[in-house]
């Protein structure tokens, strides 16, 4: 096997981890603004059950609870820290998808 291959691959799920662990945390930091804004109990809680699961059935239990407690305690900067925080998955995210492409490419280069 061709060494600059391995190596690829390996910066490649590196960014796989690096991308998943940030857009995980992001959404638990969203999801924990949101609860506190909404007044639930036990924020971070929330935060971790939205962010935990292989099947994302936290972050649907987070949403259908939270339809019953409205936005009581909102301000400009938590909208703004909340809209940050977005685009910093969105950055995860993109780390996730970019080091997909990587592995794949690794895989076929083998």
């Amino acid at each position: 096997m061709n060494t600059r291959v391995f190596a690829f691959g390996i910066v490649c799920f590196a960014a796989i981890i690096v991308g998943a662990l940030h857009a995980g945390f992001q959404l638990f930091k969203i999801a924990s603004l949101d609860a506190e804004a909404r007044e639930l109990n036990h924020p971070k809680l929330w935060g971790l059950l939205a962010a935990s699961g292989n099947n994302s059935a936290g972050l649907i239990m987070y949403l259908i609870s939270r339809r019953k407690h409205p936005v009581i305690n909102m301000s400009e900067e938590v909208i703004q820290e909340i809209e940050s925080r977005k685009k910093r998955a969105g950055v995860g995210i993109l780390f996730l998808a970019l080091g997909t492409i990587g592995i794949v490419i690794t895989i076929s280069l083998i």
